[in-house]
């Protein structure tokens, strides 16, 4: 009887601590990442869409706009305002499961690639590119410190530079391409609804985020399965388009 009685304690306690130290790591303080005086890039894993994302830059910035670039697929993963980011799951002990945890409020996009070759403009957008077929190079930084990421991919090289406008308030994306061998496509947004506003601008979701295109950018929406979404055809082998994002 004793025995029993000595089991089951042990049990209740194991359990005790169990909870406890599931309790502690829920509440634990964050590892957070300050951005002051020049941004902070920080490659990471990242969730994203239920899945972890392997090959993840993000970028914080002074003026505590943000931003996840997933440098595999030339996807700009998504945006927050606030503190930049918390390591703790990156930094304490083994640093397992690897995770950076956005702060703030994130206003997600797609980890669909930006660029792609359809057969025609009603073509379906893929999901993602094969893992070789798309070559990194790295990045480059302006005089702000801020990246513009360099690939390869669809027989084009690739430059993608996002950086802040107007202290904050928005940022804007130019993608340009070079030695294209073929028309490309450019997908700026998706969403269960997209309206086009005055002055080439667009406004995505319940009024998520508004979109503005450089002036002289043909920019057409298409409707799909799930929603609508925002293309430009890129024709020249040499080609490139600007927008900003306003959120």
């Amino acid at each position: 009887m004793k025995i029993m009685i000595y089991k089951r304690m042990m049990c209740c306690l194991a359990l005790i601590t169990c909870c406890a130290a599931y309790s502690m790591a829920q509440n634990a303080n964050p590892y957070v990442i300050n951005v002051t005086t020049k941004p902070y890039l920080l490659r990471s894993f990242l969730m994203f869409e239920g899945k972890k994302r392997t090959h993840v830059i993000s970028v914080g910035t002074p003026e505590k706009v943000n931003y996840a670039y997933d440098l595999k697929q030339g996807a700009l993963l998504e945006l927050w305002r606030g503190d930049f980011i918390d390591v703790r799951e990156m930094w304490e002990d083994r640093g397992e499961p690897q995770l950076a945890k956005p702060l703030g409020t994130v206003l997600p996009f797609s980890a669909a690639p930006a660029l792609a070759v359809l057969a025609d403009k009603d073509a379906a957008w893929p999901d993602s590119i094969a893992f070789d077929d798309l070559q990194t190079q790295g990045y480059v930084l302006d005089k702000s410190k801020m990246p513009t990421f360099l690939y390869t991919a669809n027989g084009a090289d690739v430059s993608d530079k996002i950086a802040v406008l107007d202290g904050g308030k928005a940022f804007s994306r130019t993608i340009g391409i070079s030695n294209g061998k073929q028309p490309l496509y450019c997908r700026i947004a998706v969403g269960p609804n997209i309206e086009a506003h005055k002055n080439n601008s667009y406004v995505v979701g319940d009024k998520a985020y508004t979109i503005k295109v450089a002036d002289g950018t043909k920019a057409f929406i298409r409707k799909t399965q799930k929603g609508k979404e925002l293309l430009v055809q890129l024709a020249n082998a040499t080609d490139s388009l600007t927008y900003s994002i306003t959120w």
